[in-house]
C-alpha cells in the first residue's frame, strides 16, 4: 500500500506533504490527552510491533502479497491521535531506512495509512462497541474485526483518489488483504488488550519489556519467510501496465 515517487504527480506529492505535516501537528496536540506516562511503554512497544509486522509480507495465494496495516490496532488500543503519531514514526522509518515508499510520497502514505485508516477504525469501533471497555464484552472482537477491515478499505479508497482511478482494481486486491488484516488484528488484539490494561495499573519494568521482547522475537522468526510477491498496489499497477502494452 506504500506509494512510491513515480506513483503521484509532483503537485499531488507537494499537497499531500503539506497535509501530512499539518496532520502530525494535530496528532501531537491530540495525543497529549490519550497517552499517560504509564501507557507510553506499551505505545512504543506496539509501534515497534507494527513496524516489524509491516516488513513481513504474506502470500494471499492469488499472485500478490499483503502485510499488516496495524492502524486499527493502534487506534483502538491507544486512540486515533496516538495512532497517527505511531504510524508517522513507522512510515518515516520505513521510507528513510528501508526504502519502503519514498520521502516524496511520505505525506500521501501517511494520509492514507496514518490518518484515514486509524480514524475510520476509531469511528467504526466506537460506533459498534463504544459503550464497553476493552475486553469487557465478547462484542469487542466483532467491533475490532469490523474496524480493522474498514480501515484497510478506507485507506484503499483514499489511495485510489490520489492515483486518480483504479478504485475497483485496488478494492479487489485489498478486500482480500483486509480479510487477513482482520485475522491478524483479532489475534493481536486478544493477546495484547489485557497486557495494555496491565500497563495502566502496573509500573513494573519487566512488564513493560515483555511486548518489546515479543516484537523482537517476531522479527527474528517471521522476517526470513516474507513473501517476495508484489503487494496489492504493485500487482494492480503491474497489471495495468501490462494491459496498456498489449
Amino acid at each position: 500500500m506504500h506509494l512510491v515517487s513515480e506513483s503521484l504527480p509532483l503537485s499531488v506529492s507537494l499537497l499531500t506533504s503539506v497535509g501530512g505535516v499539518v496532520s502530525v501537528g494535530v496528532a501531537c496536540h491530540g495525543a497529549r490527552h490519550e497517552l499517560s506516562a504509564r501507557r507510553v511503554p506499551a505505545f512504543f512497544a506496539m509501534t515497534g510491533f507494527v513496524f516489524i509486522a509491516q516488513m513481513v509480507n504474506y502470500s494471499t495465494g492469488l499472485g500478490f502479497s499483503g502485510h499488516l496495516l496495524g492502524a486499527a490496532l493502534l487506534a483502538v488500543l491507544f486512540g486515533p491521535f496516538a495512532a497517527m503519531l505511531s504510524m508517522a514514526a513507522v512510515l518515516t522509518g520505513q521510507a528513510a531506512l528501508l526504502g519502503d515508499g519514498s520521502i516524496s510520497t511520505l505525506g500521501a502514505n501517511f494520509l492514507n495509512m496514518g490518518v484515514v485508516a486509524p480514524w475510520a477504525a476509531h469511528l467504526i469501533f466506537r460506533s459498534v462497541q463504544g459503550r464497553y471497555q476493552l475486553t469487557e464484552h465478547a462484542g469487542q472482537l466483532f467491533a475490532m474485526g469490523l474496524a480493522s477491515y474498514c480501515s484497510v478499505i478506507a485507506a484503499t479508497l483514499s489511495m485510489s483518489c490520489m492515483l486518480g482511478g483504479q478504485a475497483m482494481e485496488l478494492l479487489s486486491t485489498h478486500a482480500v488483504i483486509g480479510a487477513f488484516e482482520v485475522v491478524v488484528s483479532l489475534a493481536v488484539f486478544a493477546a495484547t488488550a489485557l497486557s495494555v490494561q496491565s500497563h495502566l495499573s502496573s509500573a513494573r519494568r519487566g512488564m513493560r519489556l515483555i511486548p518489546i521482547t515479543a516484537a523482537c522475537a517476531l522479527c527474528i522468526c517471521f522476517a526470513p519467510f516474507s513473501s517476495q510477491l508484489p503487494d496489492g498496489l504493485e500487482h494492480v499497477l503491474e497489471t495495468s501496465v501490462s494491459v496498456l502494452e498489449q
